[in-house]
């Protein structure tokens, strides 16, 4: 265990010699309250026939009042004291808590250190073993000579060569226990880059169109290219809502099997890597924004989120709590006739790998530009969100699932998915009081926002960095993905 720091000793001295001068201060008003109190009892019951004259009496009336006065403040000033007291008694509870969880992680560090030195000093042993038996076996071994390109081959070869093995070992397990928390670096056949196809921009406003769009768009002039499995462009669907306004633009996924989370020894909620069979659904190609979200709150006599002074149009909505995403969802419902909903965590994070399985859809490093973080190189890094489709689609079709604005999903938050369904549907049983977000925001760190990372928030919780997207069931009669009725 390690010994505790000199600033937290010196933290708990402060503490307790601000717990004893309030102490002191409360028992000395509750003295005087006493004191108070007693005088006052006296002048209740003095005869009076002490008083001689109408003047005495009405000083002593006034003296009285003083005193009573005085009482009120110091009882006032007491139950300053106590509450602040106990103010305090909750803060360094808090404290000692947090002290505590740092202490167990020092502990789990040093442990795990404690293993690599005994993993060293083990293969440091059987180095030393190793080199005896080379030693012996050269030593047992006939004089007569070995040709090995017209020469004899030195005595001292054999054991070399051993001992140079044990070394490249120890190296190897070094290195595994220093790279233990860097992400994994895919096999060559694991990340296939194949040409991008043009990716259809789906209507961000309010503008009247037509349920799919077939013809070819415009490539975007500027950016990295897309990382695709696919030349065909993801197909767009859109419901009407009752006044025949286009609801959100979704795109149809067909589904599949992939490998969610990522497998890490460090102990973090997205491991380890399980597989997940998600089906047939829909996702809304980009967040939801202020202008269809105000379409809503205003329909439901609902308060207008903050935009944070960054405008409103087609940003990303921020600032709704998990319950505010719910209650969208469930009008589009109403207003289509059709199954809208938040993704499942599944559902989330196999849309935004988009079939690769890399930890960002384009690669295995954040690369400059690409969307909208702390570190991610973009005009709107750490000072607000961007508008949506700012930047290139994934394969699938989807914009800024990483980066810009951390999106809410269905799920209860488990930690390294405890009890998590296998195929794709949201854990929503037991504990529920925080509920998982993903896909980092403009001032998260690009780490963040890597496909297999999870944050957790209080279903209450309303963040300037905080937004959401939709998913959809498909129906009976929407065309499937591959554009069968």
């Amino acid at each position: 265990m390690a010994e505790q720091p000199d600033s937290q000793l010196y933290s708990d001295a402060e503490s307790e010699l601000l717990r004893n001068t309030l102490e002191q201060l409360r028992q000395e008003a509750e003295e005087e309250i006493k004191r108070l109190s007693a005088r006052l009892g006296e002048g209740d019951f003095a005869p009076s026939s002490q008083v001689a004259t109408a003047t005495e009496r009405l000083a002593l009336q006034q003296e009285m009042l003083l005193m009573q006065q005085s009482l009120d403040a110091k009882e006032q000033a007491l139950d300053h004291i106590t509450e602040e007291c106990r103010r305090l008694e909750d803060a360094m509870e808090d404290k000692h808590l947090a002290l505590e969880g740092l202490r167990k992680e020092l502990d789990r560090k040093e442990q795990s250190l404690q293993e690599a030195h005994s993993e060293i000093d083990r293969l440091r042993q059987e180095l030393l073993e190793a080199s005896r038996a080379a030693e012996q076996r050269a030593a047992a071994a006939p004089s007569q000579p070995v040709i090995v390109r017209g020469g004899k081959t030195p005595r001292w070869l054999v054991p070399t060569t051993g001992l140079l093995a044990v070394l490249l070992t120890v190296s190897a397990v070094a290195n595994f226990y220093l790279m233990r928390d860097r992400p994994e670096a895919p096999l060559p056949d694991q990340n296939t880059r194949v040409a991008t196809a043009p990716v259809e921009r789906p209507p961000v406003s309010s503008a009247p169109s037509g349920p799919r769009t077939e013809s070819a768009p415009e490539p975007k002039p500027s950016g990295p290219p897309a990382v695709t499995e696919t030349t065909q462009p993801p197909r767009i669907h859109q419901d009407r809502l009752r006044d025949g306004t286009p609801g959100p633009a979704m795109v149809v996924l067909a589904g599949g099997t992939f490998r969610m989370g990522h497998n890490s020894l460090g102990g973090e909620d997205f491991s380890p890597a399980r597989s997940v069979k998600v089906g047939p659904f829909m996702m809304a190609a980009h967040e939801v924004t202020f202008l269809e979200y105000d379409r809503f709150a205003r329909a439901t006599g609902r308060e207008l989120p903050d935009d944070q002074g960054w405008g409103r149009g087609t940003r990303p909505v921020v600032g709704v709590s998990w319950e505010e995403a719910r209650d969208y969802t469930a009008w589009l419902a109403r207003q289509t006739g059709r199954r809208y909903r938040l993704p499942s965590e599944a559902e989330w994070e196999f849309a935004a790998r988009a079939g690769t399985t890399t930890p960002f859809w384009w690669g295995q490093n954040a690369e400059s530009n690409r969307t909208v973080c702390f570190d991610c190189g973009s005009q709107w890094d750490n000072r607000s969100t961007a508008p949506v489709m700012s930047f290139p689609a994934n394969p699938f079709g989807l914009y800024e699932t990483a980066g810009n604005a951390m999106e809410w999903v269905a799920d209860c938050y488990r930690a390294r998915y405890q009890d998590a369904p296998s195929d794709g549907r949201a854990l929503v049983s037991g504990d529920c009081a925080n509920r998982v977000a993903r896909g980092g925001a403009f001032n998260k760190p690009a780490d963040s926002m890597r496909a297999f990372v999870r944050a957790r928030f209080a279903p209450d919780a309303k963040l300037n960095m905080l937004g959401f997207r939709v998913a959809r069931d498909p129906g009976p009669t929407d065309q499937d993905a591959s554009g069968r009725r």
